[in-house]
């Protein structure tokens, strides 16, 4: 069983948070309440419009919260359905900037990722989490979370960073043409890859570019890179990929198989 995870996180609420202590309620407390209140409504709604014409609206559901961050699970059914999720998730994105950020020094960054749940991951109930009046606490660990959690670092303002398994599946997605990729670097991700520098790759709606802020240019090699190059061919990402596996086949015997979704 394959699951998606999406990770949307607040860029610059640790100053936010810290120049608007001790405002009361007109501070910083009404901005990060709203936020996790209505941008899971608003992903339903965006998601609802996105399959309006599908039999089904996939169910996508918070899994946590982590401080500023929200993450949401779904298990998609086909590599169609997660480049919807995907471009979802990026309009909605945006529009909470613009109907509720504009006015304020704060951003939304996007982390994607598939886990396996056939083998390397699992999924586990917290009995001490839960209670009679509500579903089991259900939490998920293995070295896929791992590699999110560590890839979400690299996230910008106004793009989704995806994981090389779901930017592979994607890459032979029968709606392939909607998203842009980007391969913008390789960056060590602590306990992944053996230490080997992993691809960095970002990911927008077609036919859009970099929504990022002068000073995030004049402080990032990476972003200042990305707005200045086409999106990265799909031989150059499908190279960065088959590189990958050949170095853990090669080098450490690991056999790391394509995730699989049918079209």
């Amino acid at each position: 069983m394959l699951r998606l995870f999406l990770s949307v996180d607040m860029v610059g609420s640790t100053l936010f948070k810290a120049s608007h202590t001790g405002r009361g309620s007109a501070g910083w407390l009404d901005t990060f309440r709203t936020f996790f209140t209505h941008f899971p409504l608003m992903l339903a709604g965006q998601l609802g419009f996105e399959f309006l014409d599908e039999d089904e609206t996939p169910a996508v559901e918070v899994w946590k919260v982590m401080g500023d961050e929200v993450i949401f699970v779904v298990e998609p059914s086909s590599a169609s359905e997660v480049t919807t999720i995907l471009i979802a998730l990026l309009r909605t994105m945006r529009r909470y900037e613009q109907s509720r950020l504009e006015a304020l020094p704060l951003r939304l960054k996007g982390a994607a990722w598939l886990a396996d749940f056939a083998e390397s991951n699992i999924e586990l109930d917290i009995p001490e989490l839960s209670s009679e009046d509500s579903a089991p606490h259900v939490d998920f660990i293995g070295p896929d979370i791992d590699l999110g959690f560590r890839l979400s670092k690299f996230a910008r303002p106004a793009t989704l960073v995806l994981s090389l398994d779901l930017a592979e599946v994607l890459l032979v997605a029968p709606n392939r043409a909607e998203a842009s990729l980007y391969l913008v670097g390789r960056e060590e991700l602590k306990g992944v890859m053996f230490g080997r520098p992993y691809p960095v790759i970002w990911m927008l709606e077609a036919e859009t570019g970099f929504d990022f802020m002068p000073w995030d240019l004049e402080t990032c090699a990476m972003s200042m890179a990305a707005v200045a190059a086409p999106p990265t061919c799909d031989a150059a990402l499908h190279k960065a990929i088959a590189d990958m596996r050949l170095y853990l086949r090669k080098m450490h015997g690991v056999d790391r198989a394509a995730f699989v979704l049918p079209g």
